[in-house]
């Protein structure tokens, strides 16, 4: 049976610039998990469905310009993907691990995103800056995370979580903030929750 090209995959989601970023994305990150395990991924049809437009589900929550934080990025996972559609956002990719950061170094050279990537863990990020969208996929502590991400948020802005149901319950439970979740399509417990910060009401 002959291996799917990634473009006859992308290309019914995609079209024009973006789809041929996502390919070449999509083309190094099974080149590099070949050898550095950075996804786990059968075949190239799941590489797409269960990563790339895993990632592209928060696409929505983006408008035309802004920032981004992607916490523990990995592969860079959803945040590439993002900045791909929305090229007009700036990202910051945050991964401690020096392969990933690697990697992630490469991808945004390659595909010319407006984005760094930094090899720190999200607590050592210094200096002042806000997030219009701070992102997290498959990452542990949620609790924690959110409650940091809180003061990186710029007015309106908000947290976007990849997450399963059990963290889908815990964020409900999360005072100070409006929760919205939908489900992740193919990802039989896979939930997408966005929080925004309720701001203090002065009368």
């Amino acid at each position: 049976m002959p291996v799917p090209a990634f473009r006859d995959l992308l290309a019914g989601h995609l079209d024009g610039e973006a789809l041929d970023r996502m390919v070449s994305y999509a083309e190094l990150l099974e080149r590099w998990s070949a050898h550095h395990n950075l996804v786990r991924v059968a075949n190239r049809r799941e590489l797409v469905e269960r990563h790339l437009l895993d990632a592209l589900a928060g696409a929505e929550l983006l408008g035309a310009t802004g920032r981004l934080l992607d916490v523990g990025s990995g592969a860079g996972l959803p945040g590439v993907p993002l900045l791909i559609v929305r090229p007009g956002w700036r990202g910051v990719l945050l991964e401690p691990r020096q392969k990933r950061w690697a990697f992630l170094k490469r991808t945004i050279r390659e595909l010319g995103l407006d984005a760094e990537a930094l090899a720190v863990r999200y607590q050592e990020l210094g200096g002042d800056r806000v997030f219009d969208l701070v992102t997290m996929r498959a990452v542990g502590g949620l609790g924690d995370l959110v409650e940091w991400a809180r003061d990186r948020l710029a007015a309106g802005g908000g947290v976007a979580l990849w997450t399963t149901e059990d963290g889908e319950r815990e964020m409900a439970n999360q005072r100070g903030w409006r929760v919205l979740s939908s489900p992740l399509v193919g990802l039989e417990r896979g939930r997408l929750v966005y929080l925004q910060a309720e701001r203090p009401c002065f009368t």
